[in-house]
């Protein structure tokens, strides 16, 4: 939900509509719950994320996307980081 301000505007500027796809985490990079706000039926999806870490997060949320409709899913990120999968300790 923090960049749902920046996603407004670039969605005007784009003539596109937004979808927010909200997550709960138990703890650092574990997703207890994801939830979409927003229709995506039939249309093509463009996930934006500032950091991607292992690729949980935009896995699970590209696969919610088709779930629920999306003809197709791409994504765009800032910062990855792409550590991969962590070791459980």
């Amino acid at each position: 939900m923090g960049g749902s301000k920046r996603a407004y505007a670039y969605s005007k500027y784009l003539d596109a509509d937004v979808v927010i796809c909200y997550k709960q985490r138990k703890k650092a990079n574990v997703i207890s719950h994801m939830e979409l706000i927003g229709e995506v039926i039939g249309k093509h999806v463009i996930l934006v994320d500032d950091m991607i870490d292992t690729g949980g997060t935009l896995a699970k949320a590209a696969d919610l996307m088709m779930e629920r409709g999306a003809l197709s899913v791409r994504a765009i990120c800032t910062h990855p980081i792409l550590s991969g999968m962590r070791m459980k300790e």
